[in-house]
């Protein structure tokens, strides 16, 4: 990795989501999600680079998540976009969600056959269950369409029944949350040098376009929706980091973590293990 950093005059970071979940009590465990946890390794990476007299403007992020928490994950895109000019997001198989938005920074985003990103629609807790914070809004409005010809007396019991069940309270927080999801995406892509148009056609689609939260974005619907993706064959070069890229997962993979395993390679400086309970 080290001589990859300095061929690249690159600083490498891997945010690696282990596979295994981390066993906290004989019927309890926990996997990584992105939160705190992330949003303080991520700055102490930054501080660190911020002391280097002549710090790599450029980076190169392996990412592998299913995501995590939204605010965590937009201040983590966040503080990435601005601390570096030039960004290149590797995606070996899995940068959903909370990862998505992380992957929005990128100058490029390296995908393969196995790559996927997924929509950013928020996700809320509803009677015990995570679901899209979408699916309310989506709701609300067929039931308002149910009603537009018709008194609630008029409805039939199916319907009267769907519309003593809204909560505005409930449906008014998901409502914000949607909608913070949609300018938290097109702040970081305006950030990575997106035009106006796109920052507002990307971050709509990615927010409310699928319908369903883990549908599946490969190269195709990536380059489609007007992201700035590249084939990891598309060159020798592209080639040989994906390669490296994909070992490096590989390393991490099938550790048991209830956190990222987050990890940076400095150009010749060496490599840091960011301590997984903060800073």
């Amino acid at each position: 990795m080290l001589q990859l950093a300095g061929e690249e005059q690159a600083v490498l970071l891997c945010i690696i989501a282990p596979s295994r979940s981390l066993r906290i009590s004989p019927v309890g465990e926990i996997r990584a999600s992105i939160g705190v946890n992330e949003e303080f390794a991520i700055e102490a990476i930054v501080d660190d680079l911020e002391a280097l007299t002549h710090p790599p403007q450029k980076l190169m992020v392996l990412l592998h998540t299913p995501g995590g928490g939204l605010h965590s994950s937009f201040k983590v895109a966040r503080a990435l976009r601005r601390a570096f000019t030039q960004i290149e997001i590797f995606v070996p198989h899995t940068a959903a969600s909370g990862g998505t938005l992380i992957a929005l920074t990128g100058n490029k985003i390296i995908m393969g056959p196995m790559s996927q990103l997924s929509p950013v629609d928020p996700q809320v807790i509803y009677k015990s269950r995570r679901v899209s914070a979408l699916f309310v809004r989506v709701a609300f409005n067929r039931i308002c369409k149910l009603f537009e010809t018709k008194t609630k007396d008029e409805a039939p019991y199916p319907h009267q029944a769907l519309a003593d069940k809204l909560d505005p309270v409930l449906m008014e927080g998901d409502y914000a949350a949607v909608t913070t999801s949609f300018q938290y995406a097109r702040e970081i892509l305006k950030l990575a040098g997106y035009t106006t148009d796109d920052c507002l056609s990307i971050a709509w689609d990615l927010v409310y376009s699928f319908p369903d939260h883990d549908s599946d974005i490969d190269y195709a619907k990536a380059d489609e929706l007007g992201l700035r993706v590249e084939r990891h064959n598309a060159s020798e070069r592209n080639k040989k980091v994906w390669r490296i890229m994909r070992s490096w997962l590989g390393t991490y993979l099938y550790e048991e973590s209830g956190t990222h395993i987050i990890r940076y390679v400095f150009p010749n400086q060496g490599e840091g293990n960011e301590p997984q309970t903060g800073v």
